[in-house]
Protein backbone atom coordinates (compact mmCIF):
# COMPACT_ATOMS: atom_id res chain seq x y z
CA UNK A 1 0.00 0.00 0.00
CA UNK A 2 1.04 3.25 -0.91
CA UNK A 3 2.15 5.74 2.53
CA UNK A 4 0.00 8.27 2.62
CA UNK A 5 1.46 11.97 2.21
CA UNK A 6 -0.16 13.73 4.22
CA UNK A 7 -2.87 13.87 6.99
CA UNK A 8 -5.03 16.99 7.38
CA UNK A 9 -6.63 18.38 10.50
CA UNK A 10 -9.88 21.49 10.38
CA UNK A 11 -10.76 24.09 12.32
CA UNK A 12 -13.34 26.49 11.06
CA UNK A 13 -15.80 29.12 12.02
CA UNK A 14 -18.92 28.33 12.79
CA UNK A 15 -19.57 30.41 9.08
CA UNK A 16 -16.50 30.10 7.55
CA UNK A 17 -16.32 30.92 3.99
CA UNK A 18 -12.78 30.74 2.02
CA UNK A 19 -13.33 33.84 0.17
CA UNK A 20 -13.19 36.20 3.25
CA UNK A 21 -9.67 35.53 3.72
CA UNK A 22 -7.38 38.20 3.43
CA UNK A 23 -4.32 37.26 4.90
CA UNK A 24 -2.62 33.93 5.43
CA UNK A 25 -0.05 32.83 8.27
CA UNK A 26 1.90 29.50 7.61
CA UNK A 27 4.10 27.51 10.17
CA UNK A 28 6.52 25.26 8.56
CA UNK A 29 7.64 22.18 11.40
CA UNK A 30 9.80 19.40 10.34
CA UNK A 31 7.25 17.42 9.35
CA UNK A 32 4.35 19.48 9.93
CA UNK A 33 2.94 23.04 8.52
CA UNK A 34 -0.08 25.18 10.55
CA UNK A 35 -2.19 27.17 8.12
CA UNK A 36 -4.27 29.91 9.74
CA UNK A 37 -6.83 32.31 7.57
CA UNK A 38 -7.53 35.54 8.75
CA UNK A 39 -10.36 37.89 7.44
CA UNK A 40 -9.74 41.69 7.01
CA UNK A 41 -10.60 41.82 10.83
CA UNK A 42 -7.62 40.27 11.38
CA UNK A 43 -9.50 37.45 13.36
CA UNK A 44 -8.59 33.69 12.29
CA UNK A 45 -11.65 32.86 10.41
CA UNK A 46 -10.03 29.06 9.70
CA UNK A 47 -6.96 26.81 10.31
CA UNK A 48 -5.81 23.69 8.36
CA UNK A 49 -3.10 21.40 10.20
CA UNK A 50 -0.97 19.29 8.43
CA UNK A 51 1.43 16.50 9.21
CA UNK A 52 3.74 15.35 6.18
CA UNK A 53 6.52 12.39 5.94
CA UNK A 54 8.09 13.74 2.41
CA UNK A 55 9.03 16.95 0.56
CA UNK A 56 6.16 15.81 -2.31
CA UNK A 57 3.64 15.41 0.74
CA UNK A 58 4.71 19.23 1.64
CA UNK A 59 4.44 19.87 -2.46
CA UNK A 60 0.91 18.49 -2.75
CA UNK A 61 0.19 20.59 0.48
CA UNK A 62 1.10 23.53 -1.29
CA UNK A 63 -0.86 23.09 -4.70
CA UNK A 64 -3.89 21.79 -3.32
CA UNK A 65 -4.64 23.49 0.06
CA UNK A 66 -7.42 25.74 0.07
CA UNK A 67 -6.51 28.35 1.77
CA UNK A 68 -2.87 29.41 0.47
CA UNK A 69 -4.37 29.30 -2.55
CA UNK A 70 -7.64 31.54 -1.85
CA UNK A 71 -7.96 34.70 -4.12
CA UNK A 72 -6.38 37.51 -2.96
CA UNK A 73 -4.50 36.79 -0.01
CA UNK A 74 -1.14 37.94 1.64
CA UNK A 75 0.53 35.72 3.35
CA UNK A 76 3.64 35.24 6.36
CA UNK A 77 5.47 32.04 6.39
CA UNK A 78 7.30 31.48 10.23
CA UNK A 79 10.06 28.71 9.95
CA UNK A 80 10.75 26.84 12.32
CA UNK A 81 14.56 25.13 12.13
CA UNK A 82 18.17 25.44 13.47
CA UNK A 83 19.23 28.05 10.49
CA UNK A 84 18.89 31.27 12.79
CA UNK A 85 21.14 33.59 15.12
CA UNK A 86 20.25 36.69 17.06
CA UNK A 87 22.20 39.81 16.98
CA UNK A 88 21.88 43.03 18.86
CA UNK A 89 20.69 45.50 16.15
CA UNK A 90 23.61 48.04 17.54
CA UNK A 91 26.62 45.82 15.45
CA UNK A 92 24.11 44.81 13.17
CA UNK A 93 24.99 45.55 9.46
CA UNK A 94 22.16 43.75 6.89
CA UNK A 95 24.72 43.06 4.13
CA UNK A 96 26.47 40.87 6.63
CA UNK A 97 23.65 38.55 7.57
CA UNK A 98 24.96 35.56 6.22
CA UNK A 99 28.37 36.24 8.00
CA UNK A 100 25.99 36.04 11.16
CA UNK A 101 24.33 33.00 10.33
CA UNK A 102 27.66 31.45 9.12
CA UNK A 103 28.77 31.58 13.08
CA UNK A 104 26.13 29.09 14.03
CA UNK A 105 25.38 26.99 10.74
CA UNK A 106 27.17 26.24 7.59
CA UNK A 107 24.69 26.74 4.98
CA UNK A 108 25.11 27.28 0.70
CA UNK A 109 23.56 30.04 -0.29
CA UNK A 110 22.88 29.05 -3.62
CA UNK A 111 20.49 26.48 -1.79
CA UNK A 112 18.66 28.66 1.20
CA UNK A 113 17.03 32.66 1.65
CA UNK A 114 18.72 34.64 4.06
CA UNK A 115 16.60 36.86 6.23
CA UNK A 116 16.60 39.23 9.01
CA UNK A 117 13.95 40.62 11.48
CA UNK A 118 13.74 43.07 14.63
CA UNK A 119 12.66 42.17 17.22
CA UNK A 120 12.11 43.18 21.27
CA UNK A 121 11.26 47.04 20.02
CA UNK A 122 14.12 46.30 17.12
CA UNK A 123 16.86 45.81 19.96
CA UNK A 124 17.42 42.42 18.46
CA UNK A 125 17.80 41.07 14.68
CA UNK A 126 16.94 37.49 14.45
CA UNK A 127 18.63 36.36 11.11
CA UNK A 128 17.30 33.47 9.83
CA UNK A 129 17.27 30.93 6.28
CA UNK A 130 14.71 28.72 4.39
CA UNK A 131 15.31 26.42 1.59
CA UNK A 132 14.68 28.31 -1.19
CA UNK A 133 12.94 25.12 -2.76
CA UNK A 134 10.17 26.11 -0.84
CA UNK A 135 9.82 29.55 -1.38
CA UNK A 136 9.73 28.30 -5.07
CA UNK A 137 6.49 25.58 -4.22
CA UNK A 138 4.97 28.65 -3.00
CA UNK A 139 6.06 31.63 -4.95
CA UNK A 140 3.03 30.70 -7.91
CA UNK A 141 0.17 31.05 -5.34
CA UNK A 142 2.00 33.59 -2.85
CA UNK A 143 4.49 35.83 -4.94
CA UNK A 144 4.55 38.54 -1.82
CA UNK A 145 5.27 36.19 0.47
CA UNK A 146 7.13 37.53 3.33
CA UNK A 147 9.17 35.39 5.69
CA UNK A 148 10.22 35.63 9.37
CA UNK A 149 12.13 32.91 11.93
CA UNK A 150 9.16 31.66 14.19
CA UNK A 151 11.74 32.68 16.81
CA UNK A 152 10.44 36.36 16.17
CA UNK A 153 6.79 35.09 17.35
CA UNK A 154 8.94 33.52 20.45
CA UNK A 155 10.95 36.52 21.68
CA UNK A 156 7.60 39.10 20.60
CA UNK A 157 5.50 37.08 23.18
CA UNK A 158 8.14 36.56 26.04
CA UNK A 159 8.78 40.35 25.92
CA UNK A 160 5.10 41.45 27.31
CA UNK A 161 6.29 38.92 30.03
CA UNK A 162 9.28 41.28 31.28
CA UNK A 163 7.56 42.96 33.74
CA UNK A 164 6.68 39.27 35.86
CA UNK A 165 10.27 37.42 35.51
CA UNK A 166 11.43 36.09 38.50
CA UNK A 167 15.57 36.45 39.09
CA UNK A 168 16.04 33.12 37.00
CA UNK A 169 13.51 32.09 34.68
CA UNK A 170 13.30 29.54 31.84
CA UNK A 171 10.32 29.16 29.20
CA UNK A 172 10.70 25.92 27.31
CA UNK A 173 8.56 26.12 24.28
CA UNK A 174 7.84 22.37 22.79
CA UNK A 175 7.11 21.22 19.13
CA UNK A 176 7.74 17.95 17.54
CA UNK A 177 10.65 16.37 18.49
CA UNK A 178 12.72 20.19 19.84
CA UNK A 179 11.96 22.83 21.92
CA UNK A 180 13.32 26.54 22.21
CA UNK A 181 14.78 27.33 25.88
CA UNK A 182 14.92 30.93 26.72
CA UNK A 183 16.86 32.32 29.80
CA UNK A 184 16.40 35.47 31.70
CA UNK A 185 18.37 36.76 34.54
CA UNK A 186 15.67 39.51 36.06
CA UNK A 187 14.62 41.05 32.61
CA UNK A 188 17.59 40.40 30.33
CA UNK A 189 17.73 37.57 27.66
CA UNK A 190 20.79 35.66 29.06
CA UNK A 191 20.29 32.25 26.52
CA UNK A 192 18.45 31.82 23.51
CA UNK A 193 18.38 28.07 21.70
CA UNK A 194 16.20 24.97 20.07
CA UNK A 195 17.52 21.49 20.84
CA UNK A 196 16.28 18.08 19.68
CA UNK A 197 13.89 16.12 22.63
CA UNK A 198 12.52 12.92 22.51
CA UNK A 199 12.29 12.43 26.27
CA UNK A 200 13.18 13.46 29.53
CA UNK A 201 16.35 12.36 29.58
CA UNK A 202 16.74 14.92 26.69
CA UNK A 203 14.87 17.83 28.23
CA UNK A 204 16.91 16.51 31.70
CA UNK A 205 20.52 17.01 29.52
CA UNK A 206 19.91 20.12 27.86
CA UNK A 207 17.99 21.76 30.63
CA UNK A 208 21.23 21.24 33.46
CA UNK A 209 23.38 22.49 30.52
CA UNK A 210 21.27 25.90 30.60
CA UNK A 211 21.35 26.16 34.23
CA UNK A 212 24.64 25.20 34.82
CA UNK A 213 25.71 27.09 31.91
CA UNK A 214 24.60 30.63 33.53
CA UNK A 215 24.53 29.14 37.04
CA UNK A 216 21.27 29.34 38.05
CA UNK A 217 19.63 27.40 40.75
CA UNK A 218 17.53 24.60 40.07
CA UNK A 219 16.04 24.33 43.17
CA UNK A 220 14.88 28.15 42.64
CA UNK A 221 14.64 28.79 38.67
CA UNK A 222 11.23 29.19 37.47
CA UNK A 223 10.79 26.80 34.29
CA UNK A 224 7.85 27.34 32.72
CA UNK A 225 6.46 24.39 29.79
CA UNK A 226 4.58 25.83 26.69
CA UNK A 227 3.30 24.09 23.98
CA UNK A 228 2.59 20.20 23.10
CA UNK A 229 4.57 18.48 25.70
CA UNK A 230 3.90 15.23 23.94
CA UNK A 231 6.00 16.08 20.70
CA UNK A 232 8.74 15.90 23.29
CA UNK A 233 7.77 13.17 25.17
CA UNK A 234 7.90 14.49 28.16
CA UNK A 235 6.07 14.20 31.99
CA UNK A 236 5.67 17.26 34.65
CA UNK A 237 5.68 15.09 37.17
CA UNK A 238 8.72 12.78 36.10
CA UNK A 239 10.50 16.21 35.67
CA UNK A 240 9.09 17.45 39.40
CA UNK A 241 11.79 14.85 40.92
CA UNK A 242 14.37 17.04 39.50
CA UNK A 243 13.21 20.61 39.37
CA UNK A 244 11.21 22.36 42.31
CA UNK A 245 9.59 25.22 40.52
CA UNK A 246 8.70 23.83 37.20
CA UNK A 247 5.01 23.91 35.18
CA UNK A 248 3.13 22.91 32.63
CA UNK A 249 1.19 26.74 31.36
CA UNK A 250 -1.25 28.06 28.92
CA UNK A 251 -0.03 31.05 26.47
CA UNK A 252 -1.56 34.23 27.35
CA UNK A 253 -3.44 35.20 24.32
CA UNK A 254 -3.64 38.06 21.98
CA UNK A 255 -5.20 36.01 18.82
CA UNK A 256 -8.43 36.71 18.37
CA UNK A 257 -11.19 34.21 16.47
CA UNK A 258 -14.40 34.26 14.72
CA UNK A 259 -16.60 31.96 16.65
CA UNK A 260 -15.83 28.22 16.58
CA UNK A 261 -12.53 28.92 14.90
CA UNK A 262 -11.17 28.84 17.86
CA UNK A 263 -11.03 24.92 18.32
CA UNK A 264 -7.45 25.09 16.96
CA UNK A 265 -6.12 26.47 20.42
CA UNK A 266 -6.70 22.38 21.23
CA UNK A 267 -3.25 21.94 19.68
CA UNK A 268 -1.36 23.95 21.88
CA UNK A 269 0.65 25.90 19.89
CA UNK A 270 1.89 28.98 20.14
CA UNK A 271 0.62 30.64 17.12
CA UNK A 272 -3.19 29.38 18.26
CA UNK A 273 -1.94 31.70 21.05
CA UNK A 274 -0.63 34.89 19.96
CA UNK A 275 0.37 36.85 16.51
CA UNK A 276 2.45 39.25 15.66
Amino acid sequence: MEAQEFKIQTFYSDRFDVSSTSNLSLFLYDGSLSVLARNSTGAVIGSHLYSFNSQSGLTRIFSQDSLINAQNTAGKLHVHNNQFCLVPSVLFDPSEKSTYLNFTTALDEEKYEIFYEGVDSNNIQVVGAVEKEVLNLLDPVLPDLEITHVSCLILSYLSGLRSHLLGQELFVFAEQGYMYVAAFAGTELRLYNRFPVRGEQDFLKYTFAVTHQLAFDRMYCRITLLGELSGIQVDVEVLNEYFKNIQAGVPQSNQTYSPGAEKFKETNLLEAFWTV
